[in-house]
C-alpha cells in the first residue's frame, strides 16, 4: 500500500455520507461530514435506518440555537466498527440495532453509547435481517411500552385508533398474541388490520353497510363502537387524536378503563373526573425503554409474534421524498432506508 492510498484510506473514515440540515433555515441534504465521536460509545457502520413522523417532525423543532449539522432519525441497524473500553456486551462485527438520539441514523455511520437513557441498543438475532431490525425500535417499543401501561391482559378488549400505522400495526400483533379481543379503527385498511388480529374492524372511509366481516362505520366510528360495545371497552390506544377528539374516547370506555395517547394529549385530570386512567406516553415514562426489551422485541419477530411490516426500502438519495410521502399519510405499515 503506497503512502497516498492509507492516506485516501484515512480521509474516507473520517468523512460520511448523511442527510442532515447543516444549519438554521436550510432543508436537509445529503452532505460529507465526519464520523462521529465514538468516544465512550460504540460506532456503528449503520446498514439501515428506520423511518418515524418523529423525523420529520425533528426538522421542523429545529431553531437557530440547536446545534449543527443535524443528522436526521433515530433507529438504525448495522455492524460494530468499534468498542467503547470496558464494554462488553458487543464485540466489533456484531450486528446490533436500537436508537441513536444524539448522532443520527441517516448516516453511514453512528454512535451509541452503552447504557445511554431512552437509547436501547441490542443484538439483531439470526433469522432477522438489517432491514426488518431498523423498522423496529420506536414503533415496536412505543407499541409494547403502551400496551405494558394500559396493562392489557388476556380477554380484555381493546380499542387501537390508528390500526395500520407503525405503532398500530405492532400494538395490534402485541395486543392479539396476549389474547385481548382487538378492535381496530383504521384508513382504508381493512383487511390488513385483520391479517394484523383486529376482530373488529371501523374503516372511517368507509360508509355504512355490513360486509359480513367488516363492520358498519359511519365517519363517527365512536358511535359505532359504542352501539357495539354498551357496557365500553377495557381500553383506548389512541395513535390519531388531537386533544379535543380524544375526549369522545370516554364515551366508549367502562369506568375503570383507561386510556393512552402517543401523541401526549391526553389531559388526565379530565378523564379521571370520568373514572378513566388516562397516560401520555414518551421515552421517559416508557416501560419498554430499555435494551431488554427491545431484545424481547426482536425475538418476538424470530417467533412470529410480529411482523416487520417494512412496506418500502429506499437509498439515502431518496430520504426527503420518503419523508414527505410519511408525513402526508402516504405509507403503510413501515418504510426503511438503505445506507
Amino acid at each position: 500500500m503506497t503512502a497516498l492510498t492509507a492516506l485516501a484510506d484515512v480521509a474516507r473514515l473520517r468523512a460520511m455520507r448523511a442527510f442532515a440540515v447543516r444549519s438554521f433555515g436550510e432543508a436537509p441534504a445529503i452532505y460529507d461530514l465526519p464520523n462521529p465521536v465514538a468516544d465512550g460509545a460504540y460506532l456503528v457502520r449503520v446498514t439501515y435506518a428506520g423511518v418515524n413522523p418523529i423525523d420529520y417532525k425533528l426538522i421542523d423543532y429545529l431553531t437557530a440555537k440547536s446545534t449543527y449539522p443535524v443528522i436526521i432519525g433515530t433507529d438504525f441497524a448495522g455492524v460494530v466498527e468499534a468498542v467503547p473500553a470496558g464494554a462488553r456486551d458487543f464485540r466489533v462485527g456484531d450486528r446490533i440495532f436500537g436508537m441513536a438520539r444524539q448522532h443520527g441514523a441517516y448516516a453511514e455511520r453512528t454512535a451509541v453509547a452503552p447504557g445511554a437513557k431512552n437509547a436501547p441498543i441490542a443484538r439483531i438475532p439470526d433469522g432477522v435481517t438489517d432491514e426488518q431490525a431498523a423498522a423496529l425500535p420506536i414503533p415496536a417499543v412505543t407499541a409494547l411500552g403502551s400496551l405494558d401501561l394500559l396493562n392489557l391482559t388476556s380477554d380484555q378488549r381493546i380499542v387501537i385508533m390508528g390500526a395500520t400505522g407503525g405503532v398500530g400495526g405492532y400494538a395490534t400483533q402485541m395486543a392479539r398474541s396476549r389474547g385481548a379481543h382487538v378492535i381496530a379503527t383504521v384508513r382504508g385498511d381493512t383487511e390488513e388490520a385483520r391479517r394484523l388480529g383486529a376482530v373488529q374492524v371501523y374503516d372511517t372511509q368507509t360508509p355504512p353497510g355490513p360486509d359480513g366481516i367488516t363492520l358498519p362505520c359511519k365517519p363517527d366510528v365512536i358511535t359505532a363502537i359504542r352501539n357495539a360495545h354498551p357496557d365500553g371497552v377495557d381500553a383506548v390506544l389512541d395513535l390519531v387524536s388531537d386533544a379535543n377528539a380524544i375526549r369522545r374516547d370516554a364515551e366508549i370506555l367502562r369506568p375503570g378503563g383507561s386510556v393512552l395517547s402517543t401523541i401526549h394529549v391526553a389531559d388526565e385530570a379530565w378523564f379521571a373526573t370520568r373514572q378513566i386512567k388516562a397516560y401520555n406516553i414518551g421515552p421517559d415514562n416508557n416501560p419498554a425503554s430499555s435494551d431488554k426489551a427491545l431484545g424481547d422485541i426482536a425475538r418476538m419477530l424470530v417467533d412470529g409474534v410480529i411482523t416487520a411490516r417494512v412496506r418500502s426500502a429506499v437509498e439515502l438519495a431518496q430520504a426527503g421524498q420518503i419523508l414527505d410521502q410519511l408525513r402526508h399519510g402516504g405509507i403503510s405499515g413501515k418504510a426503511v432506508i438503505h445506507i
